[in-house]
């Protein structure tokens, strides 16, 4: 620890202020662990979100203009004690007063904007207590580092778009920045199947210096005929779940219904998710030379997050159907849904040649 710490002119003043510093940390930890506990819900009342996501972001701002104030007070190189007192506090009562939030907001929304909202704070409270070791240890990089972080993080929150203000936000955005990861896997697979003629002009010097022999993949590699045959078919299908995607934001994401049915809207984020991390595997086992044990793998998990998608997407507008029943103008509803469910059937079908393919090679190389 630098000595300007001790060598202040007023030692109590220095120990009250080393002592709030460790009560910063020590309230860090406690809200870091209250982030995760489950809690009863008969403890705590139940409040209109508006208004706990306006508390939310004032927290933000009081933490926000209190680091700041700590870190000019307890700048290492001439530190000012009694000035620090008060903003310390404030930093060690808000960052519990945020978990406190946090637990109140769960009662209300979906566990996708609660998701967005527990980052926030959980990678707020994390820069708070790095703030408070580093000005324990006089580090003059760290504390700026970490007070830059949490002033970041706040500004974030606090701008026009930044936190979501209702769960059918959250997911709509999720998803839209997954369709957009889908699409670069398109883009991927696209250039995994073109034909060998188009990369054999390379020479050597420039397959050595291409980097991917670092991660296991060398570009001197090409597909065979079956292999080239079989990137082709998950090509096509990864198009058909791109085109899928794009339409469930459209129809789905845009019912009536929907957008206040907390529950599959937390289901749609999930699959959307997990769809996007089994397309990418899937097509990622397309690299030659192909593993066929590692594609079926791949496929098997792909091919499941989509029948459920299947579930989920046509009960809702199973859903919808019945109230436009009532509305008599079936037309629109009816079509969407004739168009998923031809959209999940050429994927099985799509699906099914791959796995076809996959065991009769297997029953062959036997």
């Amino acid at each position: 620890m630098s000595s300007n710490y001790f060598s202040t002119p007023c030692p109590i003043k220095r120990k009250v202020s080393i002592s709030s510093l460790h009560l910063v940390v020590q309230s860090c930890d406690a809200a870091l662990s209250g982030l995760v506990e489950s809690v009863n819900v008969e403890d705590y009342p139940t409040s209109d979100f508006s208004i706990l996501r306006t508390d939310f972001l004032s927290l933000l701002s009081i933490i926000y203009a209190a680091t700041t104030k700590v870190a000019l007070s307890l700048k290492p190189s001439e530190p000012h004690h009694k000035a620090s007192l008060v903003p310390l506090r404030d930093l060690a009562n808000n960052v519990a007063a945020l978990v406190h939030s946090i637990r109140l907001m769960r009662l209300q929304e979906g566990s996708t904007i609660m998701a967005e909202y527990e980052k926030v704070a959980k990678s707020v409270i994390i820069s708070v207590k790095g703030l408070a070791e580093a000005l324990l240890q006089a580090d003059p990089k760290a504390y700026l580092v970490r007070t830059g972080e949490i002033h970041e993080l706040i500004d974030f929150a606090r701008k026009a778009g930044g936190l979501s203000q209702n769960n059918f936000e959250a997911v709509r955005r999720l998803w839209l920045q997954e369709h957009d990861s889908l699409v670069d896997g398109y883009e991927e697979i696209q250039e995994i199947c073109k034909k060998d003629s188009e990369d054999g002009n390379e020479d050597g010097e420039d397959a050595l210096e291409d980097g991917w022999e670092e991660f296991g993949i060398s570009s001197d590699k090409k597909l065979s005929p079956v292999e080239f045959e079989r990137a082709e078919k998950v090509q096509a299908i990864v198009k058909l779940v791109i085109l899928l995607h794009k339409r469930i934001s459209r129809d789905t994401l845009s019912a009536d219904g929907v957008k206040n049915d907390n529950s599959t809207l937390d289901k749609l984020s999930s699959l959307s998710n997990r769809l996007l991390t089994a397309s990418d595997d899937l097509i990622s086992s397309m690299y030659p030379y192909h593993d066929l044990a590692n594609i079926k793998t791949c496929l098997i998990s792909f091919w499941d997050i989509i029948k459920k998608l299947r579930v989920t997407i046509l009960t809702s507008h199973d859903e919808t159907l019945e109230g436009q029943l009532k509305d008599m103008s079936l037309s629109s509803g009816d079509k969407s849904k004739k168009w998923f469910s031809t959209c999940f059937d050429q994927i099985d079908i799509t699906a099914a040649k791959i796995m076809d393919s996959l065991q009769q090679k297997t029953r062959t190389d036997s």
